[in-house]
């Protein structure tokens, strides 16, 4: 398991997310889809996803998520420093990090938490 963690961005060690300003190439948003409650971690690329319009970025993806596969497509809108201006949403919306990781944690089965808890107290 901890192979997973590591090969997808977790920390074995105590289950969060590495934060997004260790990856200077990508974006990173986080959306919760409207109609089951899946949280969903993004990626945007710098270089290959986000197109320059002069006085900032914008990028369009249609989000797909792993529970009820909803469609959410999207539009959002950076400034030069890459954070975020605006944005549009359909079947979902833009949450923070710390909500997507509490999200994440609320919806992992209770046999995992204990595990945690009991290795967090040795």
């Amino acid at each position: 398991m901890g192979f997973l963690k590591k090969l997808f961005g977790g920390s074995a060690r105590d289950g969060r997310l590495p934060k997004a300003e260790a990856d200077t190439q990508g974006v990173y948003f986080y959306v919760q889809c409207d109609r089951c409650g899946t949280p969903v971690r993004l990626r945007a690329d710098k270089q290959y996803d986000l197109i320059n319009e002069g006085t900032g970025y914008v990028w369009h993806k249609t989000i797909v998520d792993s529970r009820c596969f909803q469609r959410m497509p999207t539009v959002v809108y950076l400034n030069n420093a890459y954070e975020m201006v605006s944005q549009e949403i359909t079947g979902g919306h833009y949450i923070t990090q710390d909500e997507y990781e509490a999200l994440l944690v609320a919806q992992r089965p209770v046999a995992d938490q204990k595990t945690d808890e009991a290795a967090a107290g040795a």
